[in-house]
């Protein structure tokens, strides 16, 4: 794993790119894995909101979005801009990488955008911990592949890769598929508890 922890110029610079949407469109991942209003959202390595933003809209004011990031920097970052927006259900946690300060189970789904190729196994831990049962971890990462942007390709995880490191935590993949012309989905659910009688 290659973690980093950007600052907010870095933020801005490559996570701001205006041509971004072009090839990586949050409101169209949030429709594939069924995000709707009320739902809870954690977007862990949320950088300088980019799905976390879109996706307190999609939630509306009974949902509730939690950003996720361990700098500093684009905590502050996102926060201002939720406090700009007037985004009452959207809420900024500084976080360390073996410890995300949210309570278990707390989300329909748990957002890692461009960042698995990148986290340790306590983060992935992590993240998996805060998923309810039933609910959608979707991994969003780099093809590959050679493309315009992105980390060096001996950093990157396949889709098949990643879908299966995040299954050896108990989750059950539903579906791999292309996201624009450089990057993948995988959508994982966290099975219920089985019942014993």
């Amino acid at each position: 794993m290659h973690e980093a922890v950007w600052t907010r110029e870095q933020a801005l610079a490559v996570l701001e790119d205006p041509s971004r949407l072009a090839s990586e469109d949050p409101r169209a991942l949030w429709k594939r894995c069924g995000l709707r209003r009320g739902m809870k959202v954690v977007d862990v390595g949320a950088g300088s909101g980019y799905y976390a933003l879109p996706a307190s809209d999609l939630v509306g004011p009974k949902g509730r979005v939690y950003a996720v990031d361990r700098s500093v920097e684009l905590v502050d970052l996102i926060r201002e801009r939720a406090q700009q927006q007037h985004r009452t259900n959207l809420e900024v946690v500084l976080s360390r990488a073996e410890r995300i300060p949210l309570a278990d189970s707390i989300a329909d789904r748990v957002l890692l955008a461009n960042v698995l190729h990148g986290i340790s196994a306590s983060t992935v831990a992590e993240a998996v911990r805060l998923v309810a049962p039933r609910g959608q971890l979707i991994n969003v990462d780099w093809k590959r592949a050679s493309t315009a942007g992105g980390p060096p390709i001996e950093h990157r995880l396949s889709a098949a890769t990643a879908r299966d490191l995040l299954e050896r935590y108990g989750l059950r993949g539903r579906s791999v598929s292309e996201f624009g012309p450089s990057h993948y989905a995988v959508i994982l659910e966290k099975p219920a508890p089985s019942s014993r009688t």
